[in-house]
């Protein structure tokens, strides 16, 4: 997974030259990231799934070129790093809503929905906890940017095909959390 990631960053090797050039901080690409975040929600709110994974598709770089352009400009910091993670999390609420809002006549999707999302959220919040008791992992095969592109892709792909990959995404998504703990669980004790 991690070569197509160095691929893609790679790709926007240029983008980010251009925006350090510019001076453009990278706070100011992890603001504007969370805002375009509401453009595929209300898209998917206004029945427009294809729209909707277009712009997702649009809009879902800017949550890597934000700490690809703070490396490259020497600005990363505490509170950068801090602001990336909290938007992140706002970001992905904002399409989980829109997800909700389409799918408001399937109660059995927007269960799994809602468990996509709340493991989603522990994804993270596991990785930023062991870090916290200074233990990393990045274990799983769904971190925050193997999720965005499914969600890319299954959007893309339409709403029938999307509602058959969200049950296989919850699964994966899960057993990131469970690979993360037991890493963290196995680190923390062989301390």
């Amino acid at each position: 997974m991690k070569d197509w990631k160095e691929s893609l960053r790679k790709g926007f090797d240029p983008l980010v030259r251009a925006l350090g050039r510019a001076g453009i901080h990278p706070n100011v690409l992890t603001v504007a990231g969370s805002l375009l975040a509401l453009i595929p929600a209300w898209l998917l709110a206004q029945h427009r799934f294809l729209a909707a994974g277009i712009a997702l598709a649009l809009t879902a770089p800017f949550d890597f070129l934000d700490g690809q352009l703070a490396r490259h400009t020497g600005k990363t910091t505490r509170f950068g790093a801090l602001l990336d993670s909290t938007l992140d999390r706002v970001s992905e609420f904002l399409l989980f809503g829109g997800y909700l809002l389409y799918f408001r006549g399937h109660p059995a999707l927007q269960v799994q929905l809602f468990f996509l999302l709340m493991f989603a959220l522990l994804v993270s919040y596991v990785r930023a906890r062991g870090e916290g008791l200074g233990v990393s992992t990045s274990a799983g095969p769904m971190d925050r940017a193997g999720r965005y592109l499914a969600y890319v892709l299954l959007t893309l792909a339409g709403p029938r095909v999307f509602a058959l990959g969200v049950p296989v995404l919850l699964v994966l998504v899960a057993l990131t959390v469970v690979r993360r703990m037991a890493a963290l669980y196995n680190s923390l004790n062989s301390k």
